[in-house]
């Protein structure tokens, strides 16, 4: 069951169930065995004591009714038999207006209480007569209401056999007993439900801490203040997780960062070899593709040191505009190389935002050669930064599908094949923007093609 998995509901049912055993079981098997050993048995009520309420509901069930409509008790079979197994038993009814004793009462019983029937009226009371010797007979003196109306009865001599166990645990479950086991019921299980909740208090806090982590925050731990003893270990061993977490993905990210800077050095011995070779389409190519690799070695190291960086501090306030012309322009010697142009759209006013210039040349500078590869021969990307505090960075090339316009982001995604690049560039940049608090994006250009967008936490 789904509500079962809570521990507080699970805790109210196995309350409710097992409270429902012990309090319809404890006469049988807690009082009877007190009773047999003599145990805290204020009223000497004995074990004989505990079994006329059998021997009483036998006589009752003997009460029939005359042709003449009298009331008298017959010799049932289960009379007759109850009568064998005790033979000193004992019992009488009468009128409860008149006193009158029912035909097939026991005379002896009459003659000892005729002076009384028609003066008390017996609720109820557990006796032994004097005199008697057997001094562990009981009797016991109640009103009954049947269906033929509400008479005295007396029992008296009844022994106890084990077999009465039985016959309390059916006849317990009385509903004077459910009535007063329901509010206790209801009582004790808002008890332990408010108990519960209070004690997992402290685990929903760390709940909630937990959600917050990810992998810029691992350094993180879940409070163990006043958690629950039972829950602790299973915290402790949580953090310990973490612990390792954060050391292996702190490993993975100096491995990544040494990798792209090892790499650094023989990508610019290439590009150094490329620069003596004869101006030919081939070397054209070598040299964008040898920049497109290096470009994502500098998106990694760069990712490194933000990651770095952002558990000490925040990032900078910087100058959005000068930032973004200033990527534009160094890149405008490619671009022009590969006989496309760049156009530069400035904000409207001076327009500051939080980043590490590093990070955000990187960023840009990867959206701009992607847009350069993407432009048609001869056409211009535009690079536009916006009084918002929005870079926006626009080709006039193939554009980017509705579908692919999130997975573009996704590690090695390539739109095909045939195209070049190993699909990190745009997954890389994503991460530094994460990094930044910023967003990435893909739109359409109007007229055609696509234009990406970043969005920084801007100041002011």
């Amino acid at each position: 069951m789904r509500l079962l998995r809570s521990l507080s509901s699970r805790l109210v049912f196995n309350w409710v169930v097992f409270s429902l055993i012990v309090f319809f079981t404890v006469p049988a098997t807690v009082l009877l065995p007190l009773a047999a050993l003599g145990v805290d048995d204020v009223g000497y009520v004995r074990l004989e004591g505990h079994t006329v309420k059998r021997a009483r509901i036998i006589v009752m069930h003997a009460v029939r009714k005359t042709p003449e409509g009298r009331l008298r008790i017959e010799p049932t079979p289960e009379l007759r038999d109850y009568l064998a197994r005790n033979p000193r038993f004992r019992f009488a009814a009468f009128d409860a207006q008149t006193g009158e004793a029912f035909a097939g009462s026991s005379q002896e019983l009459v003659d000892y209480f005729s002076s009384q029937l028609g003066k008390l009226e017996m609720l109820g009371a557990t006796f032994h007569i004097l005199g008697d010797d057997d001094p562990d007979s009981r009797g016991s003196a109640r009103m009954v209401r049947t269906p033929f109306g509400r008479f005295g009865t007396i029992v008296y001599g009844a022994q106890f056999h084990w077999d009465d166990v039985l016959f309390w645990l059916y006849n317990y479950p009385t509903t004077a007993n459910v009535v007063a086991y329901i509010p206790l019921c209801a009582a004790l299980s808002l008890v332990a439900l408010i108990v519960v909740r209070k004690s997992l208090r402290p685990l929903r806090v760390s709940a909630a801490r937990l959600a917050e982590i990810d992998l810029d925050s691992l350094d993180r731990r879940v409070p163990t203040a006043d958690m629950p003893s039972e829950v602790l270990p299973f915290v402790e061993a949580l953090n310990g997780a973490l612990e390792r977490v954060d050391a292996g993905v702190a490993r993975q990210r100096r491995f990544i960062a040494n990798s792209a800077h090892e790499l650094r050095t023989p990508i610019a011995i290439l590009r150094t070899r490329l620069d003596q070779l004869d101006d030919t389409p081939i070397k054209r190519e070598l040299e964008r593709d040898s920049l497109r690799i290096q470009t994502i070695l500098e998106q990694l190291m760069v990712l490194a040191q933000v990651e770095e960086r952002a558990r000490t501090c925040a990032a900078p306030e910087l100058d959005l505009g000068e930032a973004v012309l200033s990527v534009t322009a160094d890149y405008t010697p490619i671009a022009l190389g590969a006989g496309r142009r760049l156009a530069f759209e400035p904000p409207a006013t001076r327009v500051i935002a939080r980043a590490y210039e590093w990070a955000l040349e990187s960023v840009v500078t990867n959206l701009v050669a992607n847009a350069v590869r993407a432009e048609p021969p001869g056409g211009a990307v535009v690079v536009r930064v916006t009084a918002d505090g929005v870079v926006e960075v626009e080709d006039h090339g193939e554009g980017v599908e509705p579908d692919s316009r999130d997975t573009i982001f996704e590690p090695f995604w390539r739109k095909s094949e045939a195209t070049p690049g190993a699909g990190l560039g745009l997954a890389i940049a994503r991460e530094l923007m994460g990094k930044l608090d910023g967003r990435i994006w893909v739109e359409e250009t109007p007229g055609g093609g696509a234009t990406f967008k970043l969005a920084f936490d801007k100041v002011g």
